[in-house]
């Protein structure tokens, strides 16, 4: 089966391939992927990762990554005839709810889902217009993708030889008994941020920051995470994606 999978940054981009490397145990004849960075609407293949080909591998994913969360369904919208025809089965959008265009409409500083639904249904309703035979998801990650890091970072912080209960401590926040990391924080990426400063180290959606934060992590991270329904807007990516 093949995978069109279209995300709005290289951090969810290398997050995917990461997933789909461990999932598939690294085994190219089961599973293979490559991903694609858009400049300006400019197609480049990046050289990595990658594994397997649409030939030999039995599931393949083409991994999107349009560099701007407003461009996800725009451009999911053009190239979604393309996409069908070219054989692609199931079609993925994958966009935070944390931006301007819903700061713009929702100014208020919290997790508020009531406004995240109405957020979200009004951006499905403008991919629904497409006329297609593909099996199409639009999903969302709330507030953004820095979410999920948050729900996986203890392996992270410990790999650091850092307590968890102090970082806890050090920003009054609670990550190891949290019941819906959704609601941790509004804007997920300053407090990964800040975990990261208490580790000594900077975050800033650089490529190498992210390779070295999924280093750590397992497939059986990642399906833990998936059936404790901690972080529900990963689960439903995740349950479409896998």
């Amino acid at each position: 089966m093949k995978y069109a999978v279209y995300v709005e940054g290289k951090a969810e981009m290398l997050f995917v391939a990461d997933v789909l490397c461990k999932y598939s145990k690294y085994d190219p004849t089961r599973l293979g992927f490559c991903c694609i960075n858009l400049v300006a609407d400019s197609s480049n293949l990046v050289s990595y990762p990658r594994q397997g080909d649409p030939d030999t591998s039995r599931d393949y994913y083409q991994i999107v990554n349009v560099n701007n969360d407003n461009k996800v369904i725009s451009k999911l919208s053009k190239d979604i005839p393309n996409l069908t025809a070219k054989g692609f089965q199931v079609i993925i959008g994958l966009r935070d709810v944390f931006s301007k265009n819903y700061t713009d409409i929702y100014p208020e500083q919290k997790v508020d889902y009531a406004n995240i639904a109405a957020f979200c249904k009004k951006q499905t309703m403008a991919l629904s217009r497409v006329k297609t035979s593909s099996d199409v998801h639009l999903r969302f990650a709330i507030m953004e993708f820095e979410t999920w890091m948050l729900a996986l970072i203890n392996k992270y912080i410990e790999a650091k030889d850092i307590q968890v209960h102090d970082i806890e401590q050090q920003l009054n926040i609670t990550l190891s008994s949290c019941n819906n990391y959704e609601t941790l924080a509004f804007h997920p990426y300053n407090l990964v941020r800040k975990i990261y400063g208490c580790c000594g180290e900077k975050y800033s959606k650089h490529g190498d920051e992210l390779r070295s934060f999924l280093s750590y992590l397992s497939w059986e991270d990642y399906e833990r995470l998936l059936n404790s329904n901690l972080c529900p807007s990963y689960t439903k990516f995740m349950q479409s994606l896998l």
